[in-house]
């Protein structure tokens, strides 16, 4: 059982709060179960502010990542969600809480963090290297396969030194999703000191591996049409016989990851280099190296002709 890891209590990423329930005016909250409002001054105090996740602990069995949609100004330990947001941490009801800014765990190992329900951070990159990046913000037990499929990518192009950085997070017994998912629009490179290396470096490619609950593989992003289609051939012959359909999604639509705020898109160069590939769990289990080889193969013709056209 896990069993929350918090820092030393006079750390200065940790803050005792109210957690109040949404008031009527905040309709964002009252829908996004992974929001909340914080005091300005709250934040602050944490070397939080306003779009960056937070913990939010309960117990030692009930703690989950939030996205600070608003600050306002209040009683300075008051935090607001809306029902959805407090029933991710076992009640509908007001409750106090421990706010931590801490969000991924500095020091765990993934058999730790499987082990401890906990969230790690992970990189792979040589500093320099801007070609492409894969990308699993969702890994571990929360999206599963999708870390796999991002590590498949960088070990398939190593000779091109390609970057990836994903997320995992677990809790035994199930409900990772619950406890650690951060919608890719809201993820702040600010609460993710690795990602915060890589965020400015502008890749010409980003691939965003990603697991839901459609029916299809749906390929998004803000990458160029063409990329989008050869993509979708690629997984196509790389899944044929499975009965799973892959479709380009069409202009914005959900799971689409064709948001600027993005992450994915955000990684790169004019934020028009990123493609999304949306899986349903059948495709995730049967062929997630399967489609990791297929994109692999088609970024690395794209990463070929790019270093031709410098010799």
């Amino acid at each position: 059982m896990s069993s929350y890891t918090q820092p030393d209590p006079a750390s200065p990423s940790l803050q005792d709060v109210s957690i109040a329930k949404a008031l009527t005016s905040q309709e964002d909250l009252k829908r996004r179960a992974e929001h909340c409002s914080a005091d300005p001054r709250l934040l602050a105090s944490i070397s939080s502010e306003r779009g960056h996740q937070v913990r939010i602990v309960r117990s030692s069995e009930e703690y989950a990542l939030y996205t600070v949609s608003e600050a306002r100004p209040e009683g300075a330990d008051v935090v607001r969600m809306g029902l959805v947001g407090r029933r991710r941490l076992g009640t509908d009801g007001e409750f106090d809480a421990v706010l931590d800014s801490r969000v991924p765990h500095p020091t765990f190992s993934d058999d730790d963090a499987r082990a401890g329900g906990e969230l790690v951070e992970r990189l792979q990159d040589d500093g320099r290297h801007s070609g492409l990046i894969a990308i699993a913000p969702h890994g571990g037990n929360i999206e599963p396969r999708t870390d796999e499929q991002a590590e498949r990518v960088v070990s398939r192009l190593a000779a091109h030194a390609v970057s990836s950085w994903s997320c995992k997070g677990f809790k035994p017994g199930g409900e990772a999703f619950e406890r650690w998912h951060i919608t890719s629009t809201d993820i702040s490179e600010a609460s993710f000191p690795l990602l915060n290396c890589v965020i400015g470096r502008g890749f010409a490619h980003a691939v965003a591996f990603h697991g839901f609950a459609g029916p299809d593989i749906l390929i998004g992003g803000t990458a160029d049409e063409g990329l989008k289609q050869e993509i979708k051939a690629a997984i196509e012959a790389a899944t044929a016989g499975s009965g799973i359909a892959v479709r380009v999604a069409l202009p914005d639509e959900r799971f689409g990851g064709d948001d600027p705020r993005n992450v994915v898109n955000r990684l790169t160069a004019d934020g028009a280099g990123g493609i999304q590939i949306e899986q349903p769990a059948d495709a995730r289990a049967r062929h997630h190296l399967d489609i990791a080889d297929a994109v692999s193969d088609v970024y690395a013709r794209r990463l070929e002709l790019s270093t031709e056209g410098l010799r």
